[in-house]
């Protein structure tokens, strides 16, 4: 029978104990052996901390009264929000929105990473936006996606 322990100079003075003990209270009819595990310490910490706000990113976000917008990012997500929620920002729906509805506010969330490439970070935010079919989205045609564009040989 094995017995699985981390490996410190403690566990290894205890464990010849219990192990003289267990032999002593069987009469050695099973045969107890210490299995030790042995770890680098790095892999008991993390690195990094985690950033609250990747980069990278599709998101949604909901107004109190309900509307919802969905957009990407290869910037930090905080200051894609902050961006979106100035009134000043003529270009954004989102602020079109809290512009015209004084005391609206939006709720980010991330909803998926996304590919560094800008091609792929808008085919996949266009897949989210025809998924979920926010109303601020004025996005209404996508392009198809073409694998083959010589035909199958």
């Amino acid at each position: 029978m094995y017995v699985d322990l981390p490996f410190c100079f403690q566990n290894e003075r205890i464990s010849r104990n219990f192990v003289k003990q267990f032999h002593e209270h069987t009469n050695d009819q099973f045969d107890l052996r210490i299995k030790w595990i042995t770890r680098k310490v790095k892999s008991l910490f993390q690195l990094k901390d985690k950033n609250p706000y990747p980069s990278c990113l599709i998101y949604k976000g909901t107004c109190t009264c309900g509307v919802e917008y969905i957009g990407e990012t290869k910037r930090n997500a905080q200051d894609r929000w902050t961006e979106h929620e100035k009134v000043e920002n003529r270009g954004s729906e989102p602020a079109k929105h809290l512009k015209t509805n004084n005391g609206h506010n939006f709720n980010w969330i991330i909803l998926s990473k996304a590919p560094k490439g800008e091609r792929d970070r808008k085919n996949l935010e266009a897949y989210f936006i025809i998924l979920e079919k926010p109303s601020l989205n004025n996005q209404v045609k996508f392009n198809d996606l073409i694998l083959f564009r010589n035909g199958i040989t």
